[in-house]
């Protein structure tokens, strides 16, 4: 796709104003090396506006009516030959826009729900993909969001990133613009760009997720907080959530953990365990058991309490407590369903394994 010509002119602007964020800044950079026209672009507006005439001019205080009066004579055959007064406006609005408050008679963007699923799109208020269905267009990126799943195209090619946020309670199934298809849990965060353009495919993840990566030339790279996992095509599932603690589970094809000062390859059928200081272990699963969280159920077997109350908060959005710590060595089997009452599933597990609990508003107390 054709890089955003108008994209690139706004992201000199901001650099020259110092507002611009790293992933940006990292984008320009990238698009000016690889794209002549990009470049091009960026060499004639900080020709505009990088020289000493029109700092003075920006650096005095001036007038409203005389900013807007100002001119320069433009380039006779400049592709960005602008006025002293345009560059003045575009200069101070993003200064005004990053610094100021906006005024209060401006409309106030409606709260998010942070209960809901939510997608920042870069450049874009974040969409609320629990209310937004269908076909949703938000400027330059096309949506398909349906039956908790997600797809999008972007007009233009763009390496700059996206964010999917899934909340406590809820999972979210996403088709990245290569085909790679990921099942992202509840409580998680994950990065990823709109457009595949680097030489690798890299995601960032922080939380619990199962991906088919689509068979690619471009290895594809999902980043954890201190590992990363390298693939050219697999299924494999992968959790975060304890933040000294890794799993990866490997279903089929290939993986490679890279860590800072190790790398190991994984086969399929077994999982990796990783925590710090120690060598990673390698075990087999049940995949069924593992991969049951896509299906809205948790299985465990033989499973301490204290893991029991880490899932609660996740899969239902309450507070777990445990009113008798003594108990939390104690050993549970049986299922959670997200898709029923927390109640239920409570419930259940006092039939079975005589667990006793009450509920006072988003507090559910472990006796």
């Amino acid at each position: 796709m054709k890089t955003d010509l108008e994209l690139i002119h706004r992201l000199v602007l901001e650099e020259l104003a110092g507002v611009i964020s790293d992933e940006d800044l990292a984008y320009l950079k990238k698009t000016i090396r690889e794209d002549p026209e990009a470049f091009r672009v960026w060499e004639e507006t900080r020709a505009v506006l990088d020289t000493p005439d029109v700092k003075a001019f920006l650096e005095k205080p001036r007038s409203i009516d005389v900013i807007f009066n100002a001119t320069i004579k433009p380039k006779r055959n400049g592709f960005w030959g602008f006025s002293l007064s345009l560059v003045a406006v575009l200069v101070v609005s993003l200064c005004v826009y990053f610094f100021y408050p906006k005024p209060q008679n401006e409309p106030i963007a409606k709260p998010f729900n942070v209960k809901n699923i939510r997608l920042d799109l870069p450049g874009n208020d974040p969409v609320d993909l629990s209310e937004q269905q269908g076909d949703v267009k938000v400027n330059s990126f096309s949506l398909k969001n349906a039956n908790k799943s997600l797809s999008l195209k972007a007009d233009y090619a763009s390496a700059r990133l996206a964010t999917l946020t899934v909340p406590p309670g809820k999972d979210y199934k996403l088709t990245l613009d290569d085909g790679t298809v990921i099942w992202v849990n509840s409580a998680t965060t994950l990065r990823f760009p709109t457009t595949f353009l680097d030489a690798t495919r890299d995601i960032y993840l922080n939380g619990e997720a199962y991906l088919e990566v689509a068979k690619d030339t471009k290895p594809f790279i999902v980043h954890l907080q201190d590992a990363s996992i390298k693939v050219l095509g697999t299924s494999f599932n992968v959790n975060t959530y304890n933040p000294n603690k890794i799993q990866v589970a490997l279903v089929n094809g290939a993986i490679r953990m890279e860590m800072p000062n190790d790398s190991v390859q994984l086969t399929p059928g077994h999982q990796m365990t990783v925590l710090p200081g120690k060598t990673p272990e390698i075990s087999t699963f049940d995949e069924e058991t593992l991969l049951s969280w896509r299906k809205g159920l948790h299985l465990f077997h033989n499973t301490p309490l204290s893991e029991i109350m880490e899932i609660l908060p996740r899969w239902f959005g309450k507070i777990a407590v445990m009113d008798n710590p003594i108990k939390k060595n104690s050993r549970f089997t049986g299922v959670i369903n997200r898709n029923k009452p927390v109640e239920e599933s409570l419930e259940l597990l006092k039939a079975t394994n005589g667990l006793d609990y009450y509920v006072v508003g988003d507090t559910i107390h472990i006796k």
